[in-house]
């Protein structure tokens, strides 16, 4: 009697443990399956975060709107450098004295065939690339952009090292060809197209006395590179009021050149070759003539300047933009909404 309560007391023992082994192997079981789940399901997440992300590529987010690079735009950017050498040991150092006075930076719309024109103030202050001695990037400094170009031969590496500039000012927008030209060449251009009408806005008095404030003129020769370029002797020598003179000026010479490109289809070509002494270029003379042809055709959209604030440095103007409105053109001149949505 007691060996039977006994096996039965086995038996017992035996069954709950065998219940025991039987639940942690169902939990056991339970817990892998939803560690696979859970895997499946973070595996999931990561894929379509990826998808996400490689869908949301190239997308810029400002102001509570997705915005995508213009893929239609193609960028020019001219240097007006303020005196010219020809000495043959211009090329030879890594250093040079040509800054680039004037910076505008053409932007074609190949989608609508408009153009439009930005003029950066040469005494912006920006990152510029240090060029060594063996014409490598030796490191940077913050300074006017003008003097970007100074960095270099005179040549395509200095104003490579100017592109590097406005580049880097533009948040990376990239330059897609330059061209620089002396000043010397504006009298040129200026003359080819049968001169150019401005009202003068400044009293050149003991500068260029055919200049009268007022009046409405037909600007020559040298007379039209002293209207845009003069600042010292002016009762206003700020860059910023020249700038204002430049603007007219372009502007007119714009409309100038349009009315010469439609009626000589030579005429692009022809200019080139009256400059090409003071010209240097990323681009072929056929490439620089489509360009200029482009303005001919293309339908002008505005001229457009960087806001900011211009402070008296050490020795020379120094010219700081405000951020937001940098921003905010950039997107208008560069980019394109995007109906992409994150959600």
């Amino acid at each position: 009697m007691h060996r039977t309560h006994k096996k039965r007391k086995i038996g017992r023992l035996l069954f709950l443990f065998l219940l025991v082994v039987a639940a942690l192997v169902i939990l056991f079981w339970r817990i892998r399956v939803w560690d696979t789940k859970r895997s499946e399901a973070e595996v999931a997440a990561q894929l379509a975060e990826l998808e996400e992300q490689e869908e949301g590529e190239g997308l810029t987010y400002y102001n509570g709107s997705w915005y995508t690079l213009n893929e239609d735009c193609e960028t020019f950017l001219v240097m007006g450098l303020d005196e010219f050498s020809d000495d043959s040991s211009a090329g030879e150092g890594y250093r040079n004295t040509q800054q680039s006075d004037f910076l505008l930076l053409l932007v074609f719309y190949d989608d609508d065939d408009t153009f439009c024109a930005l003029h950066i103030n040469r005494d912006t202050m920006t990152e510029i690339q240090i060029l060594g001695v063996t014409g490598d990037p030796a490191g940077t400094y913050t300074g006017q952009i003008a003097l970007a170009h100074t960095y270099g031969s005179g040549y395509e590496d200095s104003c490579e090292n100017t592109v590097t500039a406005v580049e880097t000012l533009l948040y990376g927008i990239g330059v897609d060809h330059y061209m620089s030209v002396t000043m010397d060449a504006v009298s040129i251009i200026n003359d080819l197209v049968g001169g150019v009408t401005v009202t003068v806005l400044d009293d050149f008095t003991g500068i260029d006395d055919t200049l009268v404030e007022g009046e409405t003129v037909t600007l020559l020769g040298e007379h039209a590179l002293t209207y845009i370029r003069t600042r010292l002797g002016l009762e206003d020598s700020t860059n910023l009021h020249r700038m204002e003179r430049q603007e007219q000026y372009l502007t007119a010479l714009l409309t100038q050149m349009q009315s010469a490109v439609a009626a000589d289809s030579e005429f692009s070509l022809d200019t080139l070759l009256e400059i090409a002494d003071y010209l240097v270029s990323d681009s072929s003379v056929n490439r620089l003539s489509e360009i200029f042809n482009t303005l001919g055709l293309y339908e002008y959209q505005g001229y457009y300047t960087l806001e900011g604030e211009a402070v008296e440095g050490e020795e020379y103007m120094e010219y700081y933009l405000d951020d937001t409105s940098l921003q905010d053109l950039i997107i208008e001149l560069f980019y394109e909404e995007s109906d992409y949505s994150a959600e």
